[in-house]
């Protein structure tokens, strides 16, 4: 997994640093974005920070850190599993739309 670090924290910039060797990157290229303040990004954020709404509470070790990382790479997946079914699915529907759509409109002109 790709990693972009975006925290103003430099102890806790320097603590993920150490713990996500390998997997930090720019912005540019990452996949997921770590940060600790609440941002608008195109790519997932994980918040941490001592906020009760953050991804992950600060103090954190690092076993804790992985859990939540793999947790939220999941998450990531599951999403993009279900629009990639969704996009495969759409012919399909639009298909069935089509012949349901002409079966009823027979229906229609048999009626009246």
């Amino acid at each position: 997994m790709k990693i972009a670090l975006l925290c103003d924290s430099l102890l806790l910039k320097k603590s993920l640093e150490s713990y996500l060797k390998g997997h930090i990157v720019s912005d540019a290229y990452a996949e997921l974005v770590i940060c600790d303040k609440l941002f608008h990004s195109n790519k997932p954020t994980l918040l941490v920070s001592h906020n009760k709404k953050a991804d992950l509470r600060v103090p954190f070790t690092k076993a804790e850190l992985f859990w939540k990382l793999e947790e939220f790479y999941m998450k990531m997946l599951e999403n993009e599993i279900a629009l990639s079914s969704k996009e495969q699915m759409q012919p399909f529907i639009e298909k069935l739309n089509k012949k349901h759509h002409s079966k009823i409109a027979k229906l229609a002109r048999k009626i009246s």
